[in-house]
C-alpha cells in the first residue's frame, strides 16, 4: 500500500513540473520546426497547371513536340478510339484540330504532386470553347460520348498516314489525369 502511495505522489508530481518544462522548452522548437515544414511545402509546392486548347498546340506544333501538358477540349469516346478536339480553330489550321489519345500507363507522364489548374486561365478558356465548339447530340447511346475536359499527357506527332487522322498524339497515363467539366452551376 505504502509503494502505491509513493508513485502516486511521485507521478502527481511530475505532472505539476513537467508542463512547465514542456512548454518552456518546447514552444521555441515547435515553432521553428512549424517554420521549417512551412518552407518545405511553400519551395516543394507545385505552381498551378495553365491548361492549352488543341488549337493551341495545332499552332504550333513542333515547340509542343514532347512537352507535358493540361489539354483542354471536348473529350471523345467512339468505336475507334478516344481523342480529344475543337469544331474549328481561329485561326484556322491545315490539320483536323484533334490530339488522338493514347493511354500508356507505364511511359505516360505523372502529374505534378498537386495536379492543380490554373483556374483563372481554365475558366476563360473553357468559355471561349463552348463558344466554338459544341458537344455531339445523340439519337441513341450514351451522353458520355462528348463530354468536356482537361487530360494531362505528353504531345506526340504522328507520322505518315496515322497523320491525315490526328496530327498528334496525347499520350496520357490512366483515366486518373482526366478531369471532365461541366457547364452546369
Amino acid at each position: 500500500m505504502d509503494v502505491t502511495d509513493r508513485e502516486y505522489e511521485r507521478s502527481i508530481l511530475f505532472l505539476r513540473t513537467m508542463p512547465y518544462r514542456v512548454q518552456g522548452n518546447a514552444v521555441p522548437g515547435s515553432c521553428i520546426s512549424f517554420a521549417l515544414i512551412l518552407a518545405v511545402f511553400a519551395i516543394a509546392a507545385d505552381p498551378p497547371i495553365p491548361p492549352v486548347t488543341v488549337c493551341e498546340i495545332l499552332a504550333d506544333l513542333p515547340a509542343h513536340e514532347g512537352k507535358d501538358v493540361a489539354v483542354l477540349g471536348r473529350f471523345s469516346f467512339r468505336r475507334d478510339g478516344r481523342w480529344i478536339g475543337e469544331q474549328t480553330c481561329d485561326p484556322a489550321t491545315t490539320v483536323p484540330p484533334v490530339l488522338w489519345l493514347t493511354e500508356d500507363s507505364a511511359a505516360g507522364p505523372k502529374p505534378t504532386g498537386s495536379f492543380e489548374f490554373d483556374v483563372a486561365v481554365l475558366n476563360k478558356k473553357f468559355a471561349a470553347l463552348t463558344r466554338r465548339t459544341a458537344l455531339g447530340k445523340f439519337r441513341f447511346g450514351n451522353p458520355e460520348y462528348d463530354r468536356w475536359a482537361v487530360v494531362y499527357g505528353r504531345v506526340v506527332s504522328r507520322k505518315g498516314d496515322a497523320a491525315q487522322k490526328a496530327p498528334a498524339d496525347l499520350v496520357f497515363r490512366g483515366d486518373g489525369v482526366i478531369v471532365f467539366l461541366t457547364t452546369e452551376k
